[in-house]
């Protein structure tokens, strides 16, 4: 199951958006899943109706079950994240897509702009998959036009949502390969290690980190270095450390590593 969150101011067009994917991803042969995020509130147990008075009775959860339909209405103490509703009801959708979300951690996401409305992005471009916009807009990020459904689609579809990622890494001044696996990890970890570091900005292109067995650490975020105190040179160097061990041809306490990471 793939989880694709849609943001955006009101009136972006959305919706709209989200109505001609579920279309064209159908077509696709896709089962699709639809979420949406109501910061107002929404009802459905209309007051009068047999659901209204279950749950005003007490009842924790309603379910109305018909031939064709299934709509189940649960109380929970907050709101809960777009992905666990996904996992929890649409397990078996190949694709999600929500409407809202825009605090959703780790989701990819897609943001919605429309001129006179919301001229720029408001999420980190580092959370973004692409930019959907009806003017001309300039990320380093793919930007599609309201109208570019299928190429949108496309790139659901086919899972481009990573994007290219080339890692060196050197122990000892000896080259050690890593697999695509292995270098997304690396990628991961790194970014989420320097991302909440002061003066770094939003958009990461380039990760250069030497260690020396010193423990003394030289890291540059974007060819700009980045002072380390002495708990975050401890903590990135027993991770780093540790990430390294395992790999084949790597000795055991090293004297030197040293890894570039562009993106």
């Amino acid at each position: 199951m793939k989880l694709i969150v849609f943001v955006g101011k009101s009136n972006t067009g959305k919706t709209s958006l989200i109505k001609l994917l579920i279309c064209e991803l159908k077509q696709r042969g896709y089962s699709v899943g639809a979420l949406k995020s109501c910061s107002r509130g929404f009802s459905l147990d209309l007051e009068g109706k047999d659901s209204w008075y279950l749950m005003e009775a007490g009842a924790d959860a309603v379910a109305l079950v018909s031939e064709r339909r299934t709509a189940v209405i649960r109380k929970d103490d907050g709101k809960p994240s777009m992905k666990d509703v996904a996992e929890s009801y649409f397990k078996n959708m190949d694709i999600v897509l929500s409407e809202g979300g825009h605090g959703e951690s780790g989701a990819e996401k897609i943001e919605v702009l429309r001129e006179g409305i919301q001229m720029e992005p408001e999420t980190p471009v580092d959370e973004l998959l692409a930019v959907v916009a009806d003017f001309e807009v300039k990320l380093d990020i793919p930007v599609f036009k309201t109208n570019e459904i299928k190429e949108i689609a496309d790139l659901i579809e086919n899972g481009t949502i990573k994007r290219e990622v080339n890692i060196t890494l050197k122990v000892d001044k000896k080259n050690i390969p890593l697999n695509c696996f292995l270098q997304q990890e690396f990628s991961n970890v790194l970014r989420a290690a320097v991302k909440p570091l002061h003066g770094v900005e939003d958009r990461i292109k380039e990760i250069e980190l030497s260690i020396m067995e010193d423990s003394k650490i030289c890291l540059k975020i974007n060819g700009k270095r980045v002072g380390l105190n002495r708990f975050l040179r401890g903590f990135i160097s027993r991770m780093v450390s540790g990430m390294t061990g395992t790999l084949e041809g790597v000795q055991e306490e090293p004297k030197k590593i040293m890894i570039s990471v562009t993106y």
